[in-house]
Parts: structure tokens; C-alpha cells; sequence
């Protein structure tokens, strides 16, 4: 029985790929206080304009910026699920900053792929979406 290698060499457009939202998701969270005071540039949430209804994702925007700015109360009252999808994007950017920089991708699954976390943040986005569509949140 052969064992395969723990990671794999990644093509060049991988690599570039992997630095690219490895190295852009950060940034792009700490724009978030910037966009938020300028308004968020005109752009609402497109669920809520369809149905007048808050989407699973509503307030993940201040929770983003509250977090970009250490403030983890305020991001887990604005939207805690969001929070916890947050958080797990943060882990991938790492792990596209990781094997982009190798230029390998780890064959293995990372912990956060694990279909517990994936449960978890998922639950942890819709629960509270569906309390707050019940009126108890």
C-alpha cells in the first residue's frame, strides 16, 4: 500500500490564486470601517430588498468591522453567526497564504475543514437568522 504525499505541488495560477484571496481577504476586512462611514456606497442588502426580510448574512458587515477593530461584543450583537464565518474565512485565508507561499497544497484535510466546524458555522449563521425571523432575536 502506497501513501500519498501530504502535499501536493500547486500550478502556478493556484499559487497566484491561493496569495491572492489569501492576502486580499484580510484587506478586504479592513476596509470594512471604511465602508461602513461611507456608506456602504449605496449598497444594500439584496434579500432584504426582495423580501423585506433580514438575510442570515444581515449585520455581518458591522460584525466584520467591529472585529477589524477588537471589538468582539459589538460584532456578536450584530450578527454572531457572522462572526463564526468570519473567523473560519480567516482560517482559510491563512491556510491560501500557507500553500500559496509552499506552492503545495496540503492533501490533508485542514481541522477547519472538518464537516463538524462546517456544521457548526452553518448553524451558527441560520439559528440565529431564524430567531430573529421568529421575533425571539
Amino acid at each position: 500500500m502506497t501513501r500519498s504525499p501530504a502535499w501536493q505541488p500547486l500550478d502556478g495560477n493556484a499559487r497566484r490564486l491561493r496569495l491572492a484571496f489569501g492576502l486580499g481577504w484580510p484587506l478586504a476586512m479592513a476596509a470594512t470601517p471604511w465602508w461602513l462611514g461611507q456608506g456602504g456606497l449605496g449598497l444594500g442588502c439584496g434579500f432584504r430588498a426582495l423580501t423585506g426580510m433580514p438575510c442570515p448574512l444581515c449585520g455581518g458587515t458591522h460584525a466584520c468591522a467591529a472585529l477589524v477593530q477588537g471589538d468582539w461584543a459589538a460584532a456578536w450583537a450584530a450578527n454572531p453567526g457572522a462572526v463564526l464565518l468570519l473567523v473560519w474565512l480567516v482560517l482559510l485565508a491563512g491556510q491560501a497564504v500557507v500553500e500559496g507561499t509552499l506552492g503545495h497544497r496540503r492533501t490533508v484535510r485542514w481541522p477547519w475543514w472538518h464537516p463538524a466546524v462546517l456544521v457548526a458555522v452553518g448553524g451558527g449563521l441560520l439559528l440565529p437568522w431564524l430567531l430573529r425571523l421568529a421575533g425571539l432575536g
